[in-house]
């Protein structure tokens, strides 16, 4: 999931829109992209409490017997992922409309928003609706082919207080990523299942090595933010937010 915000950043061009808004002096738009700035802050952020929490958990387990002991709220983490698909539905909206709103000067936004992953209506929206469901998709590598890995494999780790059911599991393994008549490969993880779980957390950190594509987040971000500064005023950023935060509903102290 890591390496499809970064492919996200990656292709939105933040310096084009900034040059564009510039020259028009619009400041409800370049309030937007101080806005959306702030969502990849939060993302980041949220991330790195996510997985500095598994990997608390990677290195605090232990076993005895047949029992499994390690630190790991399945609870917190649930909530967690949650608010991180809040985080995504605000930034893939946010941008959506700066790009919207710019394609009536020059259709050339239009296309670079269509050109970010081809044939996706919803860049993050099949993200969002795994976080929502306790579930942080593991399937790192080519962002095009998500929710699957460039392998073709499905990979998530899925949190819950209790012991799911296994035959409930089966069924929902099987339509979790639509039943299209063919055979998926789907390699899903409860926080219940022992030793699997520790293996496939162990894999992530080792193979998809995500706290690096996390840093590569926080650089593509800091750019972002230094193109901002070089192209508007603080005035500029902050002087319309207030109806920047009242057309995307947000409460003021949020």
């Amino acid at each position: 999931m890591l390496t499809l915000i970064k492919a996200f950043l990656e292709k939105v061009d933040f310096l084009r829109i900034a040059e564009a808004l510039r020259k028009r002096n619009n400041r409800r738009l370049a309030a937007g992209l101080h806005a959306v700035l702030i969502q990849s802050y939060e993302i980041i952020e949220l991330y790195r409490i996510l997985l500095e929490e598994l990997r608390a958990a990677l290195k605090s387990h232990q076993t005895s017997g047949k029992a499994h002991r390690f630190f790991l709220n399945p609870a917190r983490i649930a909530h967690l992922l949650t608010r991180q698909s809040s985080n995504l539905e605000v930034m893939e909206t946010i941008t959506a409309d700066l790009l919207n709103e710019l394609r009536i000067l020059d259709n050339g936004f239009a296309e670079l928003y269509q050109s970010i992953f081809p044939g996706k209506a919803g860049i993050l929206s099949e993200a969002q609706g795994l976080l929502n469901q306790a579930r942080l998709s593991v399937s790192e590598g080519d962002p095009a082919a998500f929710p699957a890995n460039s392998l073709g494999e499905y990979r998530t780790l899925w949190f819950t207080w209790d012991q799911p059911n296994e035959e409930d599991r089966k069924h929902i393994s099987r339509f979790l990523y639509g039943d299209d008549g063919r055979e998926k490969v789907v390699v899903e993880v409860n926080n219940h299942d022992g030793d699997v779980f520790f293996r496939e957390l162990e894999r992530y950190f080792r193979d998809d090595d995500p706290e690096s594509t996390l840093i590569a987040i926080e650089e593509l971000t800091e750019r972002y933010r230094a193109v901002l500064l070089e192209h508007f005023s603080v005035d500029d950023l902050l002087g319309d937010i207030a109806k920047v935060r009242r057309h995307y509903g947000w409460a003021e102290g949020d």
